[in-house]
């Protein structure tokens, strides 16, 4: 029986010897992962954790651009904040959809601030489009009515309103909106477009050749718009240049697109001539022979719409046939210009 008691113990002095060592062995184990972990045993992606780590390291980058923007006596009043078209609704709820669409990239923002008036600061957006294009639809198409043509800007690139900039810089949509209307943050913040235009892309937007294709007599200064989709509610026409014009009194609208050929603007046309009859447009008779079954009324507005080589070009809801008539002409005089000169080149 005594046997088999210090059998018994010498049973138990083994298993734990075992125990001691296996805790031992797990105790090693852990202390060896906490110096060589594997972050994907937790759902972690080391390379986007690389990657965002890089973007950061990108961002402030950027904040130091920014901050040195900074217009004599102001100084940055936050960090600068970068927004992607993921989280922008953050920023801009509402119209967020509308920037996405057109080719949004990125937002750096970030505020300033007088250093002797607390309560006077104002917010810097840059956008970046992606395209010059883009940028400039995105200016064009959200001009404010109560907007002021501003030396520092050509009328196409860029304007002002009581306390705010608005203006295009290469692929840059750039707003700048003050706090307050003060004439002290008004120029403060003239100061910035000079300072980014050295910072960013050249100012690129007389690159895009549609802008001069539209007649400049009788013209509204900064009226032009691209709408990139979708305008005047038809699907088929992207890629849209309008511009509104002083007619005889009246103020009418010209647009003209760009197609891939003559073909296409051929077919474009037809197309949108048969959206505007599908929805109770008549063709009426033209005054001009040449614009012979061009002309629509639309609910007593006069729509003209043709294609010009690779252009679909025409005339939007004017109330005047006659002056939208004249104004058709000249559009089409213009093209047929600037076409004999590309060819002379």
């Amino acid at each position: 029986m005594g046997s088999i008691r210090r059998r018994a113990k010498r049973l138990e002095s083994v298993i734990s010897i075992c125990l001691l060592a296996i805790l031992f062995l797990i105790a090693l184990g852990v202390f060896i992962r906490q110096f060589n972990y594997n972050m994907g045993l937790f759902g972690i992606d080391i390379t986007a954790a690389e990657l965002s780590l890089q973007m950061s390291e990108a961002n402030e980058k950027r904040q130091m651009d920014l901050s040195s923007l900074a217009p004599a006596g102001f100084e940055t009043l936050s960090r600068i904040e970068v927004y992607n078209s993921e989280n922008l609704y953050e920023k801009i709820n509402g119209k967020a959809p509308f920037y996405t669409e057109s080719g949004f990239q990125e937002l750096f923002t970030q505020r300033f601030a007088s250093k002797d008036r607390d309560n006077l600061w104002f917010e810097l957006y840059v956008y970046d489009m992606g395209t010059v294009r883009n940028a400039f639809s995105v200016f064009s198409v959200q001009r404010r009515a109560d907007a002021d043509i501003l030396p520092l800007f050509h009328p196409l690139s860029g304007y002002g309103t009581s306390n705010a900039l608005y203006f295009v810089n290469g692929n840059y949509y750039i707003e700048l909106v003050g706090s307050d209307e003060s004439g002290e943050l008004f120029k403060a913040m003239t100061e910035i477009p000079d300072k980014l235009r050295k910072k960013l892309a050249v100012d690129k937007v007389t690159e895009i050749a549609e802008l001069s294709l539209f007649p400049s007599e009788n013209i509204v200064p900064g009226s032009v718009k691209l709408y990139l989709a979708n305008a005047f509610g038809f699907e088929g026409l992207t890629d849209t240049f309008t511009a509104q014009y002083e007619i005889d009194g009246e103020t009418i609208t010209a647009f003209l697109s760009k197609r891939v050929g003559s073909r296409d603007a051929e077919a474009i046309a037809k197309s949108y001539h048969k959206f505007l009859m599908e929805n109770g447009a008549v063709v009426k008779k033209a005054f001009n022979k040449i614009l012979a079954d061009k002309v629509i009324d639309f609910y007593d507005t006069t729509e003209i719409l043709l294609s010009k080589g690779q252009f679909m070009v025409g005339i939007h809801e004017a109330e005047n046939q006659k002056s939208a008539e004249k104004l058709a002409v000249m559009l089409i005089n213009n093209l047929s210009r600037a076409a004999k000169a590309v060819n002379n080149e």
